[in-house]
């Protein structure tokens, strides 16, 4: 999968550097770039078109990368606090086992013999013969 994304990202830069081969006589001549609102006139200095569009590529990409920082914020915070959840449920996972081994090791206690008491009981000895 690696190697389709190289081969992929890879095409694009082909392509890109073939239209920008292509059209080299567009990228190279040198514009103005004017705004020219109501109350405010603006003209740029003479600049090869593909500066524009270098300029406007990278405002897009930074503009981009903003917007997406509160998302990125936000999932940082989401997996923390997954995180601590799972660390809590892990302690409380090790309490109960540690529990359950002390239960476990009240229960194999040694018994107390049994007495005459307990020998004589019907309900404790084991029928002779079962029944047909």
């Amino acid at each position: 999968m690696k190697k389709l994304k190289y081969a992929f990202w890879l095409l694009i830069v082909v392509l890109a550097a073939v239209v920008v081969f292509q059209n080299k006589g567009f990228f190279i001549v040198e514009r103005s770039f004017k705004l020219n609102l109501y109350f405010f006139k603006y003209a740029s200095p003479e600049l090869p078109t593909a500066l524009y569009y270098f300029a406007v590529f990278l405002i897009g990409f930074l503009l981009c990368y903003f917007l997406s920082l509160s998302a990125k914020f936000r999932t940082r915070k989401t997996v923390r606090q997954l995180n601590e959840q799972l660390a809590a449920k892990d302690r409380r996972i090790s309490e109960l086992d540690s529990e359950l081994v002390a239960a476990g090791k009240a229960q194999q206690a040694p018994a107390m013999p049994a007495g005459p008491k307990d020998a004589a009981d019907p309900q404790t000895e084991p029928s002779a013969e079962p029944e047909k």
